[in-house]
């Protein structure tokens, strides 16, 4: 009799109202992300992980549109017929339905194989982790999900050791385009975890295409303390990221967790030095005009601008059903940071709701940058882009777990 296939997931609402921003002050969310897990043999399953999502009100690019249009950069747009035509939230399927895990595991004798886009998750840290290869940073956005890696990831168990090796395509976490597939981005990571006397020490190392590399070692532990050390070095920036971090859990009503952590990172720049450019506010150039700087989707991405980061997280269960908790992350140089708390509750056995704020602080840094910072300039003139940018954004979301 062969297995039945499992099918679970979630249906989601999220809201959000943003705080000192102009145009439209709000968006709503609505998501269904249902997982099947389909076995096919003994030792083959095959998971996928479908996603339906629809988005109504803010959007950033014609807010951005609007802003640059209002500016004193409005009439030289218009004199030069540079317009903005928005295009359709939703035009076609792939707006509103995606693909986000689709892979065969395979549980063979000496190693497990995954093939397929799958999610990858490697390192010990709380906020960030060097040597998680393919890492998103989601601590200020608790409801989403990493993004899936086209991938190929072999993992074998040697005793109460482990060696993982990955063979990836398209290392920037989206869905593969025909162009990505006819000049593929390739990447390769190997990981060796030895554990021993209740401790983990992993080698990682990792090897793109474009000739990156990156090389380094995670180590993490228990002293009565949780604690955990991860870093290495980025061979094309030639420079070192490095956590260092520790955890405690209380006997506090129902469980008091606290945790904090030290980040370096390299690779980052001094306050003066930022690019902005680099850090999204959720906009596209809106305008395509050979004298407007460089558009944002061709800017090298960052997550974080600068070289030291301090963060920390907490979450107090005042009962198994309601509690409060999160997470605050400051750049110790400029003295900017986002904190993000959270009021979350259960709802029988499968709902949660959660109320919460995103609530950048300091000023003229990296999480609270300056209108001079946000302006967006051509020559001699500019616009004022700060408006894009909330001081406050309060989040409600609902969770349907099926």
């Amino acid at each position: 009799m062969s297995e039945p296939v499992e099918i679970e997931g979630y249906a989601e609402v999220r809201a959000s109202a943003l705080i000192g921003v102009e145009g439209k002050p709000w968006t709503l969310v609505e998501r269904v992300r249902p997982r099947f897990g389909i076995p096919i043999g003994e030792r083959v399953t095959i998971e996928t992980v479908v996603e339906a999502a629809f988005t109504q009100g803010r959007d950033p690019t014609a807010e951005a549109a609007d802003l640059i249009l209002a500016s004193e950069l409005g009439p030289l747009l218009e004199s030069a017929d540079c317009t903005y035509d928005p295009e359709p939230r939703y035009d076609q399927v792939s707006d509103y339905l995606s693909v986000e895990r689709l892979h065969i595991d395979l549980n063979l004798k000496h190693v497990d194989l995954t093939i397929g886009r799958q999610a990858l998750n490697w390192g010990s840290g709380l906020v960030f982790h060097p040597t998680d290869l393919y890492a998103e940073v989601v601590a200020t956005e608790p409801w989403r999900e990493r993004r899936g890696v086209n991938a190929v990831k072999a993992a074998i168990p040697i005793g109460d050791h482990q060696v993982t090796a990955i063979f990836a395509v398209d290392d920037d976490l989206s869905p593969l385009t025909a162009e990505e597939i006819a000049a593929p981005d390739l990447s390769g990571a190997v990981k060796a975890t030895f554990r021993a006397g209740g401790t983990d020490l992993s080698a990682v190392g990792h090897l793109a295409s474009d000739g990156d590399w990156f090389a380094g070692a995670d180590l993490r532990g228990n002293l009565g303390v949780g604690w955990w050390v991860e870093g290495g070095w980025h061979g094309k920036a030639g420079a070192a990221e490095v956590v260092v971090g520790a955890d405690y859990s209380f006997d506090v009503l129902s469980l008091l967790y606290v945790a904090a952590e030290y980040r370096y990172d390299g690779t980052g720049a001094l306050p003066e030095d930022y690019d902005f450019a680099s850090r999204s506010t959720g906009a596209t150039n809106p305008f395509d005009c050979a004298f407007l700087p460089v558009p944002a989707e061709e800017v090298e991405p960052r997550t974080t601008l600068g070289q030291h980061y301090a963060d920390a997280s907490l979450r107090l269960s005042i009962t198994e059903d309601f509690g409060v908790g999160g997470v605050a992350i400051v750049n110790l140089l400029d003295g900017t940071g986002y904190a993000v708390p959270d009021v979350f509750a259960n709802v029988g056995a499968n709902a949660a709701v959660h109320v919460g704020a995103q609530i950048p602080f300091g000023a003229g840094g990296e999480f609270r940058p300056s209108a001079e910072d946000l302006s967006y300039t051509a020559g001699a003139y500019s616009a004022d882009l700060s408006g894009l940018v909330p001081d406050a954004t309060l989040i409600g979301w609902v969770r349907y777990s099926f």
